[in-house]
C-alpha cells in the first residue's frame, strides 16, 4: 500500500539487517510505527515469538485488524465521489484507512483523490493498493501477529528487537498531531538500554550512528520527474544493545578472517 515516507521498496533490506538479531535473543518484534508494514511483512513471517505491529492512527489499525480477523472486506472498486464522501466524515473506520492512504495523492492520507493523477498511464492505483493488501496476507493473519492503535510512548518493553520508523524531521506533518522530536529520541536513548533498537531517519542527535543507508525518492507524485532523492539512514544508539551487540559481530568475524 502505497504511504508517505512507507518502506515498501526497502523494506526486505532493513529486515535484513534487523534479522541480525535472531529470534533466539529477544522476546519479540515490534514496530511502534508500523505503518503500511513496509518492512513488518518481512519481519512478521519470521520466527520471533511476537510480532506487534502498533500505530497512533485509528482508521489504520482499524484496517489492518479487520483484515486479519476478516471482518473487514475491502470493495472491490471507488471512485471520487465515494472518496469525497469519506474525506468529509472524518470518522475512523477501517475503510477510512483504505482509502484515505491506499487512494490518495502520493499516499498522503485523505489529500486527494490520486486516480485523477493516473493520465495517460492507465494505472488504477485502487487496484494497486489492494493486490499489495492481498500479498501481505500471509503475514496479517498469522496468530503470532498483533495489532494495536497505541503510540510508541505507551510501550514498555524489554529484551525486543525493535524497528521505528517515526515521521521525519522536516518533512510532512504527522497525521495524528504534533510529534516531538526531542523527546522521541530521548525515549530511544531509553529504550536501546534493554532492548535491540533501529530507527530509520534522515538525521540523527549526537551520540546514534548510522550503520545503513540508502537514496531514496521521497514523493509518491506519478510524474517521475515531480520526485526528488534524500538519504534515508538506519540508526542505533552508540551506548545501547544492539551497538554492543554488532561491534561483537564485527570483532568475531575480523577473528575468523585471521584465521
Amino acid at each position: 500500500m502505497k504511504y508517505v515516507g512507507g518502506k515498501h521498496r526497502i523494506g526486505k533490506r532493513i529486515a535484513n539487517i534487523l534479522q541480525m538479531i535472531g529470534p533466539e535473543k529477544v522476546e519479540g518484534y515490534l514496530e511502534p510505527f508500523v505503518g503500511s508494514l513496509g518492512v513488518f511483512k518481512y519481519m512478521g513471517l519470521k520466527e520471533y515469538k511476537k510480532k506487534i505491529g502498533s500505530d497512533k492512527h485509528k482508521s489504520l489499525i482499524k484496517m489492518w485488524r479487520g483484515l486479519k480477523t476478516g471482518e473487514f472486506k475491502p470493495p472491490k472498486s471507488i471512485n471520487e465521489e465515494i472518496f469525497k464522501r469519506l474525506k468529509q466524515k472524518k470518522e475512523n473506520s477501517a475503510l477510512h484507512g483504505l482509502v484515505g492512504f491506499g487512494a490518495s495523492f502520493g499516499g498522503d492520507y485523505f489529500s486527494g483523490y490520486i486516480q485523477k493523477y493516473s493520465g495517460s498511464s492507465k494505472r488504477n492505483f485502487y487496484q494497486e493498493t489492494l493486490r499489495s493488501i492481498k500479498k501481505m496476507e500471509e503475514v496479517i493473519t498469522r496468530k503470532d501477529v498483533y495489532f494495536y492503535n497505541k503510540g510508541y510512548e505507551y510501550w514498555k518493553v524489554k529484551n525486543h528487537l525493535i524497528y521505528c520508523d517515526p515521521p521525519y524531521k522536516n518533512t510532512t506533518g504527522y497525521k495524528t498531531g504534533d510529534f516531538n522530536h526531542e523527546i522521541f529520541w530521548e525515549t530511544m536513548k531509553k529504550w536501546s538500554k534493554d532492548n535491540y533498537v533501529f530507527i530509520s531517519e534522515e538525521q540523527a542527535p549526537v551520540g546514534f550512528v548510522s550503520i545503513w543507508e540508502h537514496s531514496k525518492a521521497r514523493t509518491l507524485h506519478p510524474v517521475k520527474t515531480k520526485m526528488f532523492h534524500r538519504t534515508e539512514k538506519l540508526y542505533i544508539y552508540k551506548y545501547g544493545k544492539a551497538y554492543k551487540y554488532i561491534q561483537k559481530l564485527k570483532k568475531q568475524q575480523t577473528a575468523k578472517n585471521a584465521k
